[in-house]
């Protein structure tokens, strides 16, 4: 498992319009254990943890950056990418 940090530098509107296009309420992306965000000074942060790399660059390349690109949002983020070697979900 990883744990990926990202800031792609938006703000609330524009995380939410994204956040509306993919729908990953309701429409898990594969390999994606947890998704969570916050607002940072200005600028939504998401937190996710992912089954393995793999997965999280292929939701990265095939579902999130043609939707960023439909929105006409950039594609350039800070992430860092850590192994996870303990998750607790009660």
């Amino acid at each position: 498992m990883v744990l990926r940090i990202v800031d792609r530098g938006m703000d609330r509107s524009t995380y939410e319009a994204l956040r509306a296009r993919l729908d990953i309420d309701h429409h898990h992306p594969l390999g994606l254990i947890l998704h969570g965000a916050t607002e940072v000074a200005g600028t939504m942060r998401v937190a996710q943890i992912w089954e393995s790399d793999w997965y999280a660059k292929r939701f990265d390349e095939d579902v999130l950056l043609p939707a960023l690109t439909d929105l006409g949002i950039g594609g350039e983020a800070d992430i860092a990418t850590y192994p996870l070697e303990h998750l607790v979900t009660p």
